[in-house]
């Protein structure tokens, strides 16, 4: 009786609903991920501020930053027909565009 008691009293806090609120993101936005591919550019990078590696990595660069995504139905139905139109997928050699 006193283990079961014991293991009550330390379960009862998580039953219990939490002070912390986990309330729903409204704010729409979503993680925009962009790379810089500048090797063999002439242009000098500027995106970047950091300590130099002094080798291929200098000239490039992954951002990211949080942007607002605008909702849709239009715009979804579109992406949905383009997404199953692709006929060739280009995971197992390079993308053909011709189905099997």
């Amino acid at each position: 009786v006193v283990q079961a008691g014991a293991a009550a009293a330390a379960v009862t806090p998580f039953l219990r609903p939490s002070e912390v609120s986990a309330k729903m993101d409204k704010s729409a936005k979503a993680p925009a991920i962009t790379i810089f591919d500048h090797r063999g550019c002439s242009r000098a990078p500027a995106e970047y501020k950091g300590t130099k590696a002094n080798s291929q990595d200098d000239e490039m660069c992954v951002k990211v930053a949080m942007t607002k995504v605008d909702a849709s139905l239009t715009i979804a139905e579109k992406k949905l027909q383009e997404f199953i139109s692709y006929q060739a997928k280009g995971i197992d050699g390079p993308y053909t565009g011709k189905g099997k």
